[in-house]
């Protein structure tokens, strides 16, 4: 059987981003020199604040010259923003994600809680389900852990199965996808309480999950995570 891997610090989730995201137009590139960067001070005070936390690696990377640093839609947020950084030139590309609020700056990526820490010193307000579901949303994108190939799926067919795969192995495929054609659908709050309830379907490494998100008003989120599938046919990550 053909051993299909795919390297963890490949990004730690679904594709490679590229061009200018919805939330602004994203800056750096292996043309500019940090010190002619136009957003360089927001990557400095970043870094630093990184640096200060105890990230060395991930203060550094931010401020590498050739690193993209790119802004994320976030119209809940009042003060604070999330950005996404890329570091593709090296062995292995390197995707993370950070939040800025001035001084201020949080590593997100593999740390729900400062998801939330963000959103507290922010003063989020989510009011309506479309924003609990954008919130809901990047929250799952910016804390998924680095290392592991970690995506959303909003249909069964978002499921990155191996190619080619024949046998025993297809038959199981074949049973997933049956089986969670109905369930599987892309992220959607429902008002609940005083807050809003978001269901969503992952893949992390080889596992599909189905994530339970209870987001407050004040954009603070709590997440339960059954697994559902523990051996997808998928590619793998090391």
């Amino acid at each position: 059987m053909i051993a299909w891997v795919v390297l963890a610090a490949l990004l730690g989730a679904a594709g490679c981003a590229g061009g200018d995201s919805a939330g602004g137009n994203s800056a750096g590139g292996s043309s500019a020199t940090p010190e002619r960067r136009p957003d360089e001070r927001v990557r400095q005070a970043i870094s630093a604040a990184l640096a200060q936390q105890g990230h060395k690696e991930e203060a550094s990377i931010v401020t590498r010259g050739g690193s993209r640093l790119t802004p994320l839609p976030a119209p809940f947020l009042r003060s604070w923003r999330v950005y996404q950084v890329d570091y593709r030139q090296g062995p292995h590309p390197v995707r993370l994600h950070v939040a800025s609020g001035g001084a201020r700056a949080l590593l997100l990526t593999g740390e729900p809680k400062a998801f939330n820490e963000m959103t507290e010193a922010d003063g989020t307000a989510v009011t309506d389900p479309a924003a609990a579901t954008a919130l809901a949303r990047l929250y799952l994108d910016s804390t998924r852990p680095r290392g592991k190939l970690t995506y959303v799926v909003g249909s069964v067919d978002e499921i990155r199965f191996r190619p080619n795969i024949t046998g025993e192995v297809a038959k199981r495929r074949d049973r997933v996808i049956a089986e969670y054609r109905p369930d599987i659908a892309a992220p959607a709050a429902v008002a609940k309480g005083k807050g809003f309830e978001v269901t969503a379907y992952v893949v992390r490494d080889r596992a599909l999950e189905r994530r339970e998100l209870t987001v407050a008003g004040d954009g603070r989120t709590r997440e339960k995570v059954v697994t559902l599938v523990k051996d997808l046919p998928v590619p793998y990550t090391l």
